[in-house]
Order: C-alpha cells, then sequence, then structure tokens
C-alpha cells in the first residue's frame, strides 16, 4: 500500500538560499509530499522557482509562519531535526531517533504532522526544539555530519516513502492539543507541590516527547486527565492539613508565651 503523506508537511525555518527552496519542492514532487510550510520569510523568488523544475505548484501553496511557535499550534506532531544531537538522556530536547526509526514507529497518517527543518547556518535553537515531540537526526561522518537543506530533507521524506504495506494502529489518537493539554496539566500540579521551577521547562519536553511516543488513545488522554483531577484534589486537602496544624502550632506558641 502507498504510503499517504496528505496529512505530511514539511516546514523550512529561515531558508537564506531561494535556490534550497526549490531543490526541497522538487523533492517533495519526487517523494509524493505536497504542503511546504516556510518560516520566518515571506516570499518565494525566481531563483527558487527554476531549481524547482516540475514543482512550481508546490512553490504556488507554499504557506508561510512568522515562527516556529505560531506553526506549533496547526499540527498534532511536529518534528525537528538537527544534526547537533546530545546522548545525555538529561537533554530531552536533543536525544535523538534516525529517519526510518521515526516513520516506522511513530508516524500515524492520520494526525497531522510536520517536518521541521533547520536554518542552513545554525539549524534549529533549543527554545524551538523545546516545541517539538520528536527530534530526528541524520548518521552522517563525524567530521563532517551537516547536510545540504534539500539533501537533508530529501532523505528524511525517502525513508517515508520506503513505508509500503506498513499497518498503521488502529487507534483514535490523542491530537497534538490534547497532549499539550496533558503536559500543561502535569506542570501545574508540579508547581502546586513545590517540584523545582528550574527542572521545569526541561521537565515540559520530556513529557511531550514520552506521551508522543507513547501514542495515547483519546481514552487514555482522558483516563490521565481524570487521575491528575483527583491528584490535584488531594493535595489541595493535604495543603489545607498542614495549614490548619501550622495555625495550631502558632496558636500554642502564642499561648505559651502568653502564659510565661
Amino acid at each position: 500500500m502507498k504510503p499517504d503523506f496528505s496529512n505530511v508537511s514539511i516546514a523550512l525555518t529561515e531558508p537564506e538560499v531561494q535556490g534550497n527552496i526549490g531543490a526541497v519542492a522538487r523533492s517533495m514532487k519526487n517523494t509524493d509530499f505536497s504542503n511546504l510550510y516556510i518560516v520566518g520569510c515571506s516570499f518565494i523568488d525566481d531563483d527558487a522557482y527554476a531549481r524547482a523544475k516540475e514543482a512550481s505548484d508546490i512553490l504556488d501553496r507554499a504557506r508561510f509562519y512568522r515562527s516556529v511557535r505560531e506553526l506549533r499550534d496547526d499540527f498534532d506532531i511536529l518534528v525537528g531535526t538537527s544534526s547537533v544531537v546530545s546522548m545525555n538522556l538529561k537533554d530531552y530536547r536533543r536525544i535523538p531517533v534516525k529517519p526510518d526509526f521515526f516513520w516506522k514507529n511513530y508516524y500515524d497518517p492520520k494526525m497531522k504532522t510536520c517536518i521541521l527543518m533547520g536554518r542552513e547556518g545554525d539549524g534549529l535553537r533549543n527554545e524551538e526544539l523545546e516545541y517539538c515531540d520528536f527530534f530526528i537526526t541524520i548518521p552522517g561522518n563525524e567530521n563532517y555530519p551537516v547536510y545540504n537543506l534539500s539533501h537533508a530533507t530529501t532523505l528524511i521524506m525517502y525513508e517515508g516513502m520506503k513505508l509500503d504495506d506498513f499497518q498503521f494502529p488502529e487507534k483514535e489518537r490523542a491530537d497534538g492539543n490534547e497532549i499539550g493539554v496533558l503536559v500543561e496539566r502535569i506542570v501545574e500540579i508540579s508547581k502546586k507541590v513545590n517540584f523545582p521551577p528550574h527542572k521545569i521547562p526541561s521537565t515540559r519536553v520530556m513529557l511531550r516527547r514520552l506521551f508522543s511516543r507513547a501514542f495515547l488513545s483519546r481514552s487514555e488522554f482522558h483516563r490521565i486527565m481524570g487521575i491528575l483531577r483527583k491528584i490535584d484534589i488531594a493535595s489541595i486537602d493535604m495543603r489545607n492539613v498542614k495549614d490548619v496544624e501550622k495555625r495550631k502550632g502558632e496558636m500554642a506558641e502564642s499561648i505559651l508565651k502568653e502564659d510565661k
């Protein structure tokens, strides 16, 4: 069965070379992708059209965004890319998967998915990767691992093309907004129980990546939200008890002082 990429978009972040935009469009045509988004650049010129060849229709339909934050809101799954990776399990933003592993294990044609490509010069920044559900890197020569923008995009799309006959899980998945709600609910409760504030940004990234990998169904999402509501109520009760005990202690100390 031919893979369906109608719900998949390719986004280029602040492309510096118009020819690269055209080259990406041409590769998209080759691999049967059709949705091109451009972040931080508001035009496409003749150089891009010259490189696109028969893919000018993809450039004609391209959409423009001001920021990755704005782009995030339109997708269930946002996939960041970079050659800069980390094997430090605490650096959740840059723990990578290879392109083929992402397509085989995490891609769902029912989910609106965007592959976010970085800048030609310095790639995606940490704050942009924090919006992403997954992080892809392409293996390369350790002495020169950085691919040209259009080449990297082509390799990622090609791995998607190899999904023929792959059977996708049949369950209604929680969408990107629901995953975001779940993450923020946990963060909200964490703040109430004095979780260290400096750990919250990395924890937020960790939770989003974790839930995205888990393929949460809608029923699982609602079940977890119900559990979190019970935890929140219980934590409020515990804080109230502590406040009462604290006030009792303060009153006892005051009485002792008066007796003296």
